[in-house]
C-alpha cells in the first residue's frame, strides 16, 4: 500500500531518516465506522490500554481494505494522542545479513524515546522468506523474523503489522496479542 492512502488522513507528513521511514502526525478526519467485527473493536481498545500504561502491544491488520486500515490507524492515532511511525517493509528488508537488524534496532529504539505507533506497511515482505531452513540464507531469514518480534516485545507501545497474504499471517499468529480482520 502507497503511504498517499495515509497522508490524506493526517494534517502533518514528513520523511524519516531513511527512505523507508514516514512521520504522520495529527490524525484530521474524523474517526468513521471501519468494516471490522464488534470484537476487534474489543481488541483494539485493550491494545490502546496495554499502549498507554506503556506496556508492549502487537497487532496484526489482515486484510486487502487498505482504506479501512488507513482509518484505524488515523482512529488510533486519533485516541492516542501519538504520531504515527510508518515503516515499508518493501523497503527495510536488506539483502545483506545483518542489516536489517541494525535498522529495525534503531527504528525501535527511536519509536521507543518518542512513544509512537509503529505501524508495519507490508509486512508480509518481512516475513516472505520464513520458511523451512534449506541453505544458510534462509537461516538468516528466520533469524530477521525472530529478532523482530524480540524487540517488538520489548517496545513498551503499540506496534501494527499490515498484512494482505493469509500464509503469512498463519505464520505469525501466535506471536501477536490479537489479529484484527478487515472485511
Amino acid at each position: 500500500m502507497a503511504i498517499t492512502h495515509f497522508k490524506s488522513l493526517f494534517s502533518e507528513y514528513h520523511h524519516g531518516p531513511t527512505s523507508y521511514i514516514h512521520m504522520l502526525s495529527k490524525p484530521i478526519a474524523e474517526p468513521r465506522d471501519t468494516a471490522i467485527h464488534q470484537d476487534d473493536i474489543d481488541k483494539l481498545k485493550q491494545a490502546m490500554t496495554q499502549s498507554v500504561k506503556k506496556m508492549s502491544s502487537k497487532l496484526a491488520f489482515y486484510g486487502s481494505h487498505n482504506t479501512d486500515k488507513a482509518l484505524q490507524l488515523n482512529h488510533l492515532a486519533y485516541y492516542m494522542k501519538q504520531n504515527v511511525y510508518f515503516v515499508d517493509c518493501k523497503h527495510l528488508v536488506e539483502k545483506y545479513i545483518g542489516e536489517t537488524e541494525k535498522n529495525l534496532s534503531k527504528l525501535i529504539a527511536q519509536a521507543g524515546s518518542e512513544s509512537w505507533i509503529l505501524f508495519f506497511d507490508e509486512a508480509d515482505a518481512l516475513f516472505g522468506r520464513r520458511s523451512t531452513v534449506k541453505d544458510a540464507h534462509h537461516k538468516y531469514a528466520n533469524q530477521e523474523v525472530s529478532y523482530l518480534f524480540k524487540r517488538l516485545s520489548q517496545y513498551p507501545g503499540l506496534s501494527i503489522l499490515s498484512l494482505t497474504k493469509k500464509s503469512k499471517l498463519e505464520n505469525i499468529q501466535y506471536v501477536v496479542d490479537s489479529v484484527i480482520c478487515f472485511r
